[in-house]
């Protein structure tokens, strides 16, 4: 909807690389020329990178924690990224949906630190709502204003119900996202481990419940044929080919199951 609402014929938006399946989509569909900003080795923004791609592009799509890396960027990175946006007139879209699940490093939300930004975030991953539907931005009121008018005709309003649950669960007892997150470091640990323990070496992610993991075509098929369900990295861009992305959103013993199966191989 955001994207919608700023992006206009020939735009050029940009995002990481790899990336969300859907920023690429959503640019299209608003009349935008995609474009993906590469990451350094470890999966991380390089800043220099950043500010050269930004010259005369409208929209920055930035995501930490990230999907499908599992990187937070530093808040050094985002703050630069922001300010240079800001001063260059390129808007930031910060989607922040998996900012309470960052585990060795604070996330730090890119609203902080300029005026030009717009914050996406929702109930799916902080409670695990994903089926309710509903999320929410933030942002500066003319650009509020005229996405309303993007969102009435496209959505008209989510369910009541939903919002009924979204309050319930933003002004009830927390200590269950917190429960959560500590479940998720057990689990990332688990599995980062037990990658690692097969002979595969990468970045270890420090948050939401992905890891990208280089590898294969041959590796990832037989990952597959031994009954593990992963994603091939070039679902996420251009240049996540040679990846696999896994989530660790699943149980301990789904988790273990799944690492005996890959053992085989």
């Amino acid at each position: 909807m955001v994207i919608s609402t700023l992006v206009n014929e020939g735009d050029r938006v940009l995002f990481q690389d790899p990336r969300f399946v859907s920023y690429e989509a959503c640019t299209v569909l608003a009349g935008g020329r995609p474009e993906g900003v590469p990451l350094t080795p470890d999966l991380r923004l390089d800043v220099e990178v950043c500010k050269e791609q930004m010259d005369g592009a409208r929209v920055f799509v930035l995501n930490s924690p990230g999907n499908p890396t599992g990187t937070v960027e530093s808040e050094e990175t985002i703050r630069a990224i922001v300010e240079y946006g800001n001063d260059h007139g390129v808007t930031i879209i910060s989607d922040e949906v998996y900012e309470h699940f960052a585990y060795d490093k604070p996330h730090y939300s890119a609203g902080r630190y300029g005026d030009d930004v717009i914050t996406i975030n929702a109930t799916s991953k902080t409670y695990s709502m994903t089926g309710w539907r509903l999320g929410f931005m933030a942002g500066p009121g003319e650009v509020i204003e005229e996405a309303i008018k993007v969102h009435q005709n496209c959505q008209t309003c989510a369910t009541s119900i939903s919002q009924y649950a979204a309050v319930a669960a933003y002004t009830g007892d927390n200590a269950c996202v917190t429960a959560m997150r500590e479940e998720y470091r057990i689990r990332r640990d688990m599995l980062y481990n037990g990658l690692t323990e097969c002979g595969f070496t990468f970045p270890k992610p420090e948050g939401a419940f992905y890891m990208f993991v280089p590898m294969d075509k041959q590796t990832f098929r037989a990952i597959i044929d031994a009954g593990v369900v992963i994603i091939p990295g070039d679902a996420f861009g251009e240049r996540s080919a040679g990846y696999a992305r896994f989530s660790y959103a699943a149980s301990r013993n789904d988790i273990q199951l799944a690492l005996e199966r890959i053992q085989t191989i």
